[in-house]
């Protein structure tokens, strides 16, 4: 062995790309070099040490390194633009000269060189001991990573659509600013509108907010974006798929030149109404032909029109992440020989648990899924824009061949979205006038207290649309071989004429009573000799003249201030049952939740990125 000591200015040792040995070390000789110390950027370079071959005969062809295929020019360069320093005339081939400082430019290239070749194993063409480089030929901030790969492949990708593209007369080639910028594998980086900023989860592309901040509503898994036609040619569903990690969206028709920010909340509520009952059926007509007054079926064929809306696994997640309680968000129900009980534990509901009382037989019913599921948080907040009202939702998971729940009617207006699996449903009208548009929820009722046949008799399957009034009696059960996972959205609550009477009447008449001063007279010493149950048949003079004195008196209590007063009360109900508006992604993070909002300088202060105002 020798050592080879490096002078200043030592000529630069390079390895053409296709030439025997490159990028391990091996010298067209067969001589192979190692270093002990990393290379830097200092001309000093460190001794090295070089294996002398046993003979000096004349390279082979197959040791012969291809340096005419690539001559040199006179000031050094060789034809791949790599830096080379001349061999003094009468030098040998064999003898490699020292390494001098690595130039920044070739990071990439050798990079791309040393990674093509498994460690330990020796490329083709070359002789001799292999021995690896232990030069570290990348800083922390320059490691190779799998974009290095990636980009070459964009590379090779984008190279080949602009053939195709130049070979199709009228297209105009688009790659070349791509194949510039995304030469290391990295696209140009551009600057994100606000409405813009969405991040990749599971695969799909979806509209979280660019924070570490994750909140119940925030969940990749419920996430949707804004409805924009309430018809399409497939139905899309309002979010996600069947499963937690799917996401998919729906659109929703604007007026001709109007973006969907400029709408206000009340258009935007009709157009998700409008996909929630349609393609069939409009708005208009159903408010003119089924509203309060008959059932709707809706039947699409289009198992994935409510998919995105709830699944099983988004259930479990939810289960998982949040604490979901019995009786206050959950019951587990059965209905068995007539008779419906309720098998509530007490405390957390725990995935294991909820999936034995399903496996059992058990129904699961859930309160309030719109706190923990953005998909049906969303379609509630954009109806009750619409509705002008609370807007509820609760869905009903049952096994196959069983029934939840006894015959009964509610005080609500249902639309019943069918989201997995098939569900017989059987309506009857009302049996007395106090039940048509029933103030109040009925009992359990016995199959024997029905009335009649059922009106309808149908087995909805996913993706059906079933909506009826308020007080028309009701039950389902699954068919044998088929579970059902259902929502009912609920609307009209507590919201008819009487409500308002009920909140008019007390203000109307204490206004009234400060400005009439007849309303504060006495009442007539004779009035109980004409009114009570005891004279409700009598006819007298004395009554009629009294009935007709007190209906005076009554009509003025409806004053348009009494109306205004009453309405507001309603209204002031309704901001306290409804859920807080919906916060857009493009805005989550104009909140004092939202990330990016403070600036840390490096002297200590912190300014505020995003003044928090009152638009």
């Amino acid at each position: 062995m020798e050592t080879a000591t490096a002078t200043a200015g030592p000529p630069e040792l390079v390895l053409p790309k296709d030439e025997p040995g490159a990028g391990n070390g091996v010298t067209p000789g067969g001589t192979t070099i190692t270093t002990s110390t990393p290379l830097t950027g200092s001309n000093k370079k460190p001794p090295q040490k070089r294996k002398k071959p046993a003979a000096s005969p004349q390279p082979s062809p197959s040791t012969k390194p291809k340096q005419d295929s690539e001559p040199a020019a006179a000031d050094g360069s060789t034809t791949n633009g790599e830096q080379v320093r001349p061999v003094p005339e009468g030098s040998s081939q064999a003898e490699p000269a020292p390494v001098v400082k690595k130039q920044k430019k070739k990071h990439t290239e050798e990079g791309k060189q040393t990674t093509t070749t498994p460690p330990g194993k020796k490329q083709k063409g070359g002789t001799g001991k292999h021995v690896r480089f232990h030069i570290k030929l990348y800083s922390a901030s320059k490691q190779p990573t799998a974009a290095t790969t990636a980009g070459i492949a964009k590379k090779k990708k984008a190279k080949q659509q602009q053939q195709q593209q130049q070979a199709v007369p009228g297209v105009v080639p688009e790659q070349q600013h791509k194949q510039q910028n995304g030469a290391t594998g990295a696209e140009p980086k551009k600057k994100a509108s606000k409405k813009g900023r969405t991040a990749k989860v599971n695969g799909g592309a979806v509209g979280l907010p660019p924070t570490s901040v994750v909140t119940p509503l925030k969940r990749a898994s419920q996430i949707k974006q804004e409805p924009k036609t309430p018809s399409r040619a497939a139905h899309s569903p309002i979010v996600g798929g069947t499963s937690s990690s799917t996401t998919t969206t729906t659109t929703t028709a604007s007026p001709a030149g109007t973006a969907l920010h400029e709408l206000d909340s009340v258009t935007i509520g009709r157009q998700t109404f409008a996909w929630l009952i349609g393609p069939t059926i409009s708005v208009d007509e159903f408010m003119r032909t089924h509203w309060e007054r008959k059932p709707l079926l809706v039947q699409r064929s289009d198992r994935a029109y409510y998919a995105g809306l709830l699944s099983r696994a988004m259930i479990d997640e939810m289960l998982r992440t949040n604490n979901i309680e019995y009786t206050k968000n959950i019951d587990i129900t059965s209905y068995r020989d007539g008779q419906r009980e309720t098998h509530n534990p007490d405390g957390r509901v725990l995935p294991p648990d909820l999936w034995h009382f399903y496996d059992a037989g058990c129904s699961v019913r859930m309160l309030n899924p719109q706190t923990y599921l953005r998909s049906v948080y969303e379609l509630n907040v954009k109806l009750q824009e619409y509705f002008h009202c609370m807007t509820g939702a609760n869905f009903y998971l049952t096994p196959p061949g069983s029934q939840g729940f006894a015959p009964h009617y509610d005080d609500i207006e249902a639309f019943v979205l069918q989201i997995e699996g098939r569900k017989r449903w059987r309506l009857y009208g009302p049996r007395q006038p106090q039940e048509v548009l029933a103030r109040v929820s009925s009992e359990n009722l016995r199959q024997d207290e029905l009335a009649g046949p059922p009106i309808v008799d149908v087995v909805l399957e996913a993706g059906d649309l079933l909506y009826f009034p308020r007080g028309c009696i009701h039950q389902a059960a699954t068919v044998p071989g088929a579970h059902s996972l259902h929502i009912t959205v609920s609307v009209y609550q507590r919201n008819c004429w009487a409500d308002l009477f009920e909140q008019m009447l007390p203000i109307a008449l204490a206004t009234a009573a400060d400005t009439e001063p007849q309303l504060r007279e006495g009442l007539p010493l004779d009035l109980h000799q004409h009114f009570g149950i005891v004279h409700s048949d009598g006819i007298s003079a004395d009554r009629r003249r009294l009935i007709v004195r007190i209906r005076a008196m009554f009509d003025k209590l409806f004053s348009d201030a009494a109306i205004d007063a009453a309405v507001d009360q309603l209204a002031k109900r309704f901001q306290h049952d409804a859920l807080p508006p919906l916060v857009d992604f493009g805005e989550w993070d104009d909140t004092v939740y939202g990330g990016g909002n403070y600036e840390f300088r490096p002297d200590g202060t912190v300014r505020c990125a995003r003044p928090i105002d009152d638009r």
